[in-house]
């Protein structure tokens, strides 16, 4: 808890000219807010921090905490304690170290924030555009940080300022419902004051769609578990169609036609409405998440590092596996179940593993983490599947709208079309395509959270597969890190379910 509580310390990242984006940076050195904050450029590089936090979340939140938590993946014990193993049987100890460096990332973020909203006025700027910009900015990363929070921990703490010692400890766990209505309050007075599309350097910002795109999902979760406010869903079907009329007005709101073509270093920034950035060349600025998902028996001569596995415990489910129909482009796109290994002589491995951010062939990574490719956090097909969801809520029979968008998906994977009869069958086809469309990007698990879903999906496969256990509501959210709770007993208490 010493993170979020006391003055933080921000590190100053001088931007680099080369490279593809805004976050090519490399940090030089940690000093005092007090003393850091004098010109346009501090807070330029202050941003540029806040942005460097978003690193951690691909593998710490989309991977460990969601889709290794959902039936996409199988794990089975290999004799060491392995968080892996501990999410995706739901057996979860306050003591993961998963949970406590999530936890602390995402506060040092809100930290981060907080230190630029804290300062920003008090600096000269050439331009009160880029002043309101730069306040947006990190006024909807806050938010987008205690989205994470609230929907992996449900009572956490809402810190919306730099605080000394003494007020940290007494700021205590606010409920989901205040959590949310911090969350949407802040998206909503800056879901305009950011540009439209970034040129040069600066893109991969986040822009006023990304907000928008953002925030309807915030709205969805809040329609459905645990809050259950069923009105917030038409304030996200206005936002999502607010994008959604503006389709085809810049690469990120265009539907990609070749699923392919989403994935794979060359195409970062092309197509997706905001995503986490990434560079190799031996920076500190790359990307471990492929290296989570390839097979230790992986040959060196497809990728030019090793796995992180240190074991095949951790596999594609074949539930994954076989609910893909034998038509669906987007398996082969997704899922490997026939590789070279690294045997000597190479033989032919039968793992299934994720490939989907994989670039086979790079032999210039310089280590595991040095991977170059970006990670999606908003894609435009999302956009349009949530709104299809809002669409088919609306009454006992799926509007044609909805069925058009569900079978536009669909198509791109060259699957038929389909004409559900009812709202339920819909909502059933509806999930199915969620499942396939974001495998291994950690959208699945979220998905089933907040329509009421886990419970049961998780159940029947448990059942299905010969696991002797089963979830209830106690096991929907995480339990806060025990070295959270331990720092000032009793300030926190222990999750127990919503």
């Amino acid at each position: 808890m010493k993170k979020i509580i006391f003055p933080i310390l921000i590190g100053a990242f001088m931007l680099s000219s080369c490279g593809k984006s805004f976050l090519n940076v490399k940090p030089t050195s940690s000093i005092t807010a007090g003393s850091f904050y004098k010109s346009q450029q501090d807070i330029q590089q202050a941003m540029t921090g806040v942005y460097a936090s978003l690193r951690d979340w691909p593998v710490d939140i989309y991977w460990y905490l969601s889709e290794i938590r959902s039936s996409n993946y199988y794990v089975i014990s290999d004799g060491a304690q392995r968080d892996w193993y501990d999410f995706s049987n739901f057996s979860d100890n306050p003591q993961d170290e998963t949970l406590h460096t999530t936890w602390q990332s995402l506060y040092t973020m809100i930290n981060r924030a907080n230190a630029v909203l804290e300062n920003i006025d008090n600096i000269t700027f050439t331009s009160e555009t880029l002043r309101t910009q730069y306040k947006a900015e990190a006024r909807f990363l806050r938010a987008f940080a205690y989205f994470q929070l609230v929907r992996l921990w449900g009572h956490v703490p809402l810190v919306t300022k730099v605080i000394s010692p003494q007020e940290g400890i007494q700021i205590k766990q606010s409920d989901p419902a205040v959590v949310y209505k911090y969350i949407t309050s802040e998206m909503n007075a800056i879901q305009d004051s950011l540009p439209s599309v970034y040129t040069g350097s600066d893109i991969g910002r986040a822009t006023k769609w990304a907000v928008k795109g953002v925030l309807a999902k915030v709205y969805l979760t809040m329609a459905g578990n645990p809050l259950n406010q069923a009105d917030k869903e038409d304030s996200a079907q206005v936002l999502l169609k607010q994008i959604i009329d503006n389709e085809g007005k810049n690469a990120s709101l265009t539907f990609t036609p070749n699923y392919a073509d989403l994935f794979g270093y060359k195409n970062d920034n092309l197509h997706d409405i905001f995503e986490v950035q990434y560079i190799s060349g031996g920076l500190g600025e790359g990307s471990s998440y492929p290296s989570q998902n390839i097979p230790p028996d992986l040959s060196l001569s497809l990728v030019s590092v090793k796995s992180l596995l240190f074991t095949t415990s951790v596999q594609v489910s074949q539930d994954l596996v076989s609910s893909f129909d034998t038509n669906d482009s987007r398996f082969n796109v997704t899922i490997d179940t026939s590789y070279v290994t690294g045997d000597n002589p190479p033989q032919q491995g039968h793992t299934p593993f994720f490939k989907k951010f994989v670039d086979f062939g790079l032999n210039n990574l310089t280590n595991y983490d040095d991977w170059p490719e970006n990670f999606p956090l908003l894609r435009y097909a999302d956009v349009l599947l949530m709104y299809a969801e809002t669409l088919n809520d609306k009454g006992s029979i799926p509007p044609p709208e909805a069925i058009g968008i569900l079978n536009r998906i669909r198509q791109r994977a060259g699957l038929l079309p389909i004409t559900p009869a009812t709202k339920q069958a819909f909502a059933t086809a509806l999930e199915q395509e969620y499942r396939h469309e974001f495998a291994d990007e950690g959208q699945y698990w979220f998905y089933l959270l907040r329509t009421n879903r886990a419970i049961p999906v998780m159940n029947a496969w448990f059942a299905a597969t010969s696991q002797n256990k089963t979830i209830d509501i106690h096991n929907l959210v995480y339990p806060i890190p025990q070295s959270e709770i331990d720092i000032y007993p009793g300030l926190y208490n222990q999750n127990n379910g919503y």
